[in-house]
């Protein structure tokens, strides 16, 4: 999840964890953002976020709650020097990479799909997502890897993964092989209209190359949207034949942890 350390996080760490005690959780990650592409419009107070950080895990470790460090890299295998650096000089717990951007956009913008054939672009992105995954090494999790389902559905671009099943089982086949964890996040798995038919078949194809590692998280940016679309997380995992062995609660951390 992520605090007012991130840009676009609207709540403090310390406003996360009651928030958290509320919900029942016994363990979160903040994993703030870390981006270097010159279109991204803030910067992350490292040092600032770990004094907070470890006051906060003073704070509330003996009211049984455990705050994670963490960390959303994004496009790290663009920023390879950078991210590595970052990686070196903190003690992050939690290590995340996220592909943000493509063709020098950024994927939320419907600018990735401007004068291109939609199916072309989700091509690209998830050539890019197994590049990313082979490429930068010292990474837990790769996050949301459907997220450019979001703007092209938004766009009504059309997605059938049997389509593109080649490239995307070459991603998922390097982020087992790798042995990551790949996340769902169930942030947008209420989203109408949504793409949990097709998210429900690459996570198949995950588990077919060989994929043993997945995370649930809410990837939330502000205290409303902790804990959500559980209820639809386990749904989806079931019908992928994903069965979890453990459903704990926390965001944007290691294991089926919501």
């Amino acid at each position: 999840m992520h605090s007012t350390f991130s840009v676009d996080g609207q709540d403090s760490i310390e406003a996360l964890c009651w928030r958290a005690l509320a919900l029942g959780f016994n363990e979160i990650a903040i994993t703030e953002h870390a981006e270097w592409h010159p279109h991204w419009r803030g910067t992350l107070d490292v040092d600032g976020y770990f004094i907070e950080l470890e006051r906060c895990k003073r704070q509330f470790a003996p009211r049984g709650l455990a705050v994670l460090s963490g960390v959303e890299l994004g496009n790290p295998h663009d920023f390879s020097a950078e991210a590595a650096a970052l990686l070196a000089g903190y003690p992050f717990e939690v290590r995340v990479a996220s592909l943000h951007w493509l063709y020098d956009h950024n994927i939320h913008d419907a600018a990735c799909f401007a004068g291109r054939d939609p199916l072309d672009v989700y091509a690209d992105y998830f050539a890019a997502l197994g590049h990313m995954a082979g490429d930068f090494s010292d990474i837990d999790v790769v996050a949301h890897f459907d997220r450019i389902l979001w703007r092209g559905t938004l766009l009504g671009a059309t997605f059938q993964p049997a389509a593109l099943e080649s490239v995307i089982r070459d991603a998922l086949a390097t982020i087992a092989w790798r042995g990551l964890a790949l996340e769902l996040n169930t942030r947008l798995l209420n989203q109408t209209p949504g793409w949990r038919p097709a998210l429900v078949t690459m996570l198949r194809w995950f588990r077919e190359e060989g994929g043993r590692r997945v995370v649930v998280n809410s990837d939330a940016h502000r205290v409303g949207q902790m804990g959500q679309n559980l209820d639809l997380a386990r749904a989806v995992l079931s019908d992928a034949g994903l069965m979890p062995t453990v459903l704990g609660v926390t965001s944007d951390a290691l294991g089926v942890r919501g």
